[in-house]
C-alpha cells in the first residue's frame, strides 16, 4: 500500500490536485479544454481536460485540504474577488484575510509541489523544510507572519490592465539571500520564502498576522514564467510544461 505524504500512514491514495481545480476554471473554453503550454510539437501546447494531479494524498487527507485551505480561500479569494480588477498598475491596494487559513492554503500548495514528482513543479525543493511544513499542516498551523512569510504581485494585462488568470509552473528565486517559490493561480503571482532566518524587507510586504496583505501589480509580458512560456510556443522543442491557460 502506498504511503500518504500528509499523513504518512499506508493508505488508499487519490489522485489529488496540486493547486486546487477551482482555480482552473475560467481556463476552460467552451470545449471544456485549456490550453496547457508543453513546448513540444508544431504547436507547443496541448489541450487539457484537467488541472496537474498525482496520488499523493489518502481521502482523510483530501478532506483534511479542502475543510481548513481550499473551503476558506474559494470563499475569500475566488468569491470575495478582493483586488481591484481592471487596475492601476501604480496602485498599491490592501486586502485582509483570515490569517490561519488563508496562509495554510499558500503553505498547503507550496507542500503538495514540493512532494509532487510532476515536470511542472521539479524547482520545488524544499529539504528540511517539507517535513516542517507537513508538521505544520498536520495542525493547522501557519506559523507566525514571519515564518514562511507570503507576499504577492498581482498578474495584470499589459494594454488592458485586467487580472489574466492561468496557472504556471513552479520557479525559484533568491533575494537577499532568502530561497522563494513562486508560482501563478487565481490572478496573483504568490511568493513564499522558505528560509531558516528572517527578513525584515519580506515581513513588510507579506501577510500579516491581523490578515492584512499589500498587492502590487505587474504586467504579464514582463513575468519570467510567462516568458519562457511564450518562448516555448514561438520555438517548440524540448521544454517542460508551463503555464496553463484558457484557449
Amino acid at each position: 500500500m502506498p504511503i500518504c505524504r500528509l499523513s504518512q500512514f499506508d493508505r488508499e491514495l487519490r489522485n489529488s490536485h496540486i493547486v486546487p481545480e477551482f482555480l482552473y476554471k475560467e481556463l476552460y473554453n467552451d470545449k471544456n479544454h485549456m490550453m496547457g503550454v508543453t513546448g513540444h510539437g508544431n504547436l507547443g501546447w496541448k489541450p487539457l481536460q484537467q488541472g496537474a494531479k498525482e496520488r499523493l494524498f489518502c481521502e482523510s487527507c483530501e478532506q483534511h485540504f479542502n475543510k481548513h485551505c481550499e473551503e476558506p480561500f474559494l470563499a475569500q479569494w475566488v468569491n470575495a474577488a478582493p483586488l481591484p480588477n481592471p487596475w492601476n498598475v501604480t496602485d498599491i491596494h490592501w486586502a485582509k484575510f483570515d490569517y490561519i487559513s488563508f496562509k495554510l492554503f499558500h503553505l498547503s500548495v507550496l507542500f503538495r509541489a514540493s512532494v509532487s514528482s510532476l515536470p511542472t513543479f521539479a524547482a520545488v525543493s524544499l529539504g528540511p523544510h517539507e517535513e516542517r511544513l507537513r508538521r505544520l499542516l498536520q495542525v493547522n498551523d501557519p506559523g507566525p507572519y514571519w515564518q514562511y512569510p507570503v507576499f504577492g504581485h498581482a498578474v495584470v494585462h499589459q494594454e488592458t490592465k485586467a487580472l489574466v488568470p492561468m496557472v504556471s509552473q513552479a520557479v525559484q528565486s533568491s533575494f537577499n539571500g532568502h530561497r522563494c517559490y513562486g508560482m501563478i493561480y487565481g490572478g496573483v503571482q504568490w511568493w513564499l520564502c522558505v528560509s531558516s532566518h528572517r527578513n525584515p524587507e519580506f515581513e513588510l510586504a507579506c501577510l500579516q498576522e491581523d490578515g492584512r496583505m499589500p498587492f502590487d501589480a505587474v504586467p504579464w509580458n514582463e513575468v519570467s514564467v510567462i516568458q519562457s512560456a511564450a518562448e516555448a510556443l514561438r520555438h517548440p522543442g524540448p521544454w517542460n510544461a508551463s503555464v496553463r491557460s484558457g484557449g
